[in-house]
């Protein structure tokens, strides 16, 4: 199945953050060094470093997001408390709400921003007590707070509007892919699907040195029964034969359409005599649950051809001597399970 998960994306967009990030606060390191602003250099020559530190972690991506986050949050918080530059400081807690969103997602996002407003309001306010920079104007923390609650807002409603629509491409994807690999009468995995998983199984079987068998079963006489009941309960007689095989197939087994009435079923780590085991508990299900529909009752019997794919069978010739075995099934009588 396809993964729908973005996780590569938002990691390139988190090492872009933090690249920008580092960047950014390199330069402005360099100019607090020539304003001979130790503290300053200091702060943002460490946050230029933690900045760039997603690009170093490889296995958790999620470390690396955090401490992108987190190190923005200290960094805006010390730029309130000490002014920054000519206490210009508090005009870049802007960036914070989108990073935030983007990283936290919309819940958390909202808990995390309400936080930091409340801590950036409290070092604005008390950053005079503890020898932080003296802003002139109660007016400015007042306008620079509504202003970054309305970004903040913004930023949210883009960010609740975004996971919205993500969630429809996806859940879109999700049905546009079960219409690719699912057949729609039975809703069992249809031939394409079951092709592609087939070489995948294959390909472990090899690996791992284990069994892997395939079966071929075509329903005997199912012109008579669409020509003596109609097609409707033909249609039915499919489902219900889909329908005896999701009973019998394990965690690992593939049942699938295989085109018209023929059926194909892939048995990982199974040798051809328990295959054959199996095909026979099958056909003594149909004998003991007939096909009942509109007060008509019938029995369905079905003949199978199964192999062992060996370590140097092509998928294609596996198929073929199937079909071969399923052949001398129905030529020796229908109703039979046969293996060459």
């Amino acid at each position: 199945m396809i993964n729908y998960s973005d996780k590569k994306e938002r990691k390139l967009i988190v090492r872009s953050f933090a690249f920008i990030g580092s960047i950014t606060t390199l330069i402005m390191a360099c100019f607090a060094f020539a304003d001979n602003d130790t503290l300053l250099f200091l702060a943002l020559l460490m946050s230029s470093l933690l900045f760039i530190s997603p690009w170093f972690i490889k296995r958790h991506d999620y470390v690396g997001a955090w401490i992108v986050l987190y190190t923005l949050y200290s960094l805006m918080l010390f730029l309130v408390f000490t002014g920054g530059s000519h206490g210009t400081g508090p005009i870049w807690i802007y960036i914070v709400s989108p990073v935030t969103f983007f990283i936290r997602g919309l819940r958390k996002g909202v808990v995390d921003i309400s936080l930091f407003i409340l801590a950036v309001i409290f070092t604005f306010v008390f950053a005079g007590c503890f020898d932080g920079y003296v802003y002139d104007s109660e007016q400015l923390l007042l306008r620079i707070v509504l202003s970054f609650i309305i970004v903040a807002l913004l930023s949210g409603l883009y960010e609740y509007f975004r996971e919205s629509y993500s969630q429809k491409l996806i859940q879109l994807a999700k049905n546009n892919e079960v219409l690719a690999t699912t057949d729609p009468l039975t809703n069992l995995p249809n031939r394409r699907y079951t092709v592609e998983r087939l070489y995948d199984e294959k390909s472990l079987s090899d690996k791992s040195n284990t069994s892997l068998s395939i079966m071929i079963f075509d329903v005997d006489d199912f012109k008579k029964i669409n020509d003596q009941f109609g097609h409707q309960v033909g249609d039915c007689a499919l489902i219900h034969l889909a329908d005896t095989f999701r009973r019998f197939a394990t965690e690992n087994d593939i049942f699938c359409r295989w085109g018209g009435e023929e059926f194909l079923c892939v048995l990982p780590q199974t040798k051809a005599d328990d295959a054959i085991v199996l095909a026979k508990q099958i056909q003594q299900d149909l004998l003991t649950h007939p096909v009942s529909i509109n007060e008509q009752s019938f029995t369905l019997f079905v003949s199978v051809g199964v192999t062992e794919i060996s370590q140097g069978d092509s998928i294609d010739s596996a198929i073929k001597q199937a079909d071969e075995s399923l052949y001398l099934a129905k030529t020796s009588g229908k109703n039979k399970v046969c293996s060459v």
